[in-house]
């Protein structure tokens, strides 16, 4: 069976994104850097996806 995946969005100001970043690099499982402007974080559970093409920043947390 499929579980729901729930997927929430933020737009952050970037100096909060790095310090949210930072924080979950230290808890994560695997941390990559998919391109300059794109990291991704993978706890087990979730994926969360910095995208970072301006000053504000985008954070997408999808849980699975």
């Amino acid at each position: 069976m499929n579980t729901p995946v729930n997927k929430e969005t933020y737009i952050l100001d970037d100096s909060i994104a790095f310090e949210l970043m930072d924080l979950l690099k230290a808890k994560a499982r695997h941390f990559i850097q998919l391109n300059e402007y794109v990291y991704r974080l993978f706890d087990g559970k979730s994926v969360v996806t910095f995208t970072t093409l301006s000053n504000d920043i985008q954070l997408e947390i999808v849980r699975g």
